[in-house]
């Protein structure tokens, strides 16, 4: 499909990458390539290039900074936008608000609401990721998350309408988010509180000490595995089934943090995909509970 896109994206004047190493943009360090990498700039190119797949049929994927991502062996069809070239923009819009452009850092939002004296964001101190993606998952702690901090997002349609959606019709829960099909991330509005920051920063220095002794945040991983069950921990579920350090290949459940799969440096996704399917029925079982993914899985085989 590279060649056809190629004819197709030529009057796109934004960063492309065609045959693309998936692996390159994802944590896991694992995953084929995409036919088309483009990097929007701004608004004008993201609308173009949604107009272009939809009346081409075009298959396409938003990638964040991949940090909760596993991508198949065979690589992503169609097109992969990255927003990590532009929207990248945080400010403060308000007193107690900040507006944070998806393709930022999740981290990045972290340091410049410490840096503002705004308390609120701590809880996400040393998760990875982008803005765009975080809201996606609405990603978070057992300290706070997405929604608990967000008063509105802006986002593109597919037919490249750009709206504001208020917190409360997103359909934010446990790390999932209920955006429009087809729809892109462009920014949101975030309500904070003003604070100290020095007691700002000593409690994420906290929290970030706390999870460095935990997890296995050196490790080439796509962090929890699998969504937590109501009132237990998929971790001690897959410790008490006896599958800590169990391996496929390079892919390993931490001895770390158990709901935390690693790729030693040569897993594959197959490797990754069925040591996911092994955790799952020894789970079940052995206990007698289902484990769902957290982690999202795309690609071909």
């Amino acid at each position: 499909m590279s060649n056809e896109l190629k004819a197709v994206f030529e009057d796109i004047s934004c960063k492309k990458k065609f045959n693309e190493p998936m692996r390159n943009y994802a944590s896991f360090r694992i995953g084929g390539n995409a036919d088309l990498l483009i990097f929007p700039e701004d608004t004008d190119d993201l609308r173009n290039i949604l107009y272009i797949c939809r009346d081409k049929k075009i298959p396409l994927f938003i990638l964040g900074f991949g940090t909760n991502l596993l991508i198949k062996d065979g690589g992503i069809r169609g097109v992969v936008i990255s927003l990590n070239k532009g929207f990248r923009e945080i400010r403060i819009t308000d007193d107690e608000m900040i507006t944070a452009g998806a393709g930022a850092g999740l981290q990045t939002l972290v340091s410049f609401a410490l840096k503002n004296g705004l308390s609120g964001m701590e809880f996400a101190v040393g998760i990875p990721g982008s803005v765009g993606g975080a809201l996606i998952m609405n990603a978070g702690t057992r300290d706070g998350e997405m929604k608990d901090i967000v008063k509105s997002v802006k986002i593109m349609t597919d037919d490249g309408e750009v709206k504001v959606i208020k917190r409360e019709d997103i359909g934010f829960s446990y790390r999932h988010s209920d955006f429009q099909s087809g729809s892109v991330v462009l920014e949101a509005d975030v309500i904070l509180r003003r604070g100290n920051s020095r007691d700002i920063k000593k409690k994420m220095k906290s929290l970030i000490a706390d999870r460095k002794s935990k997890q296995p945040l050196s490790s080439y991983s796509a962090g929890s595995v699998f969504k937590n069950p109501s009132n237990d921990f998929a971790g001690r579920l897959i410790e008490s089934a006896g599958l800590k350090g169990f391996s496929v290949g390079d892919a390993v459940v931490s001895e770390m943090h158990t709901n935390f799969i690693v790729n030693r440096g040569n897993a594959t996704a197959g490797d990754v995909l069925k040591l996911i399917e092994i955790v799952k029925e020894r789970v079940f079982t052995k206990i007698g509970i289902s484990l769902e993914e957290e982690i999202k899985i795309v690609g071909e085989e």
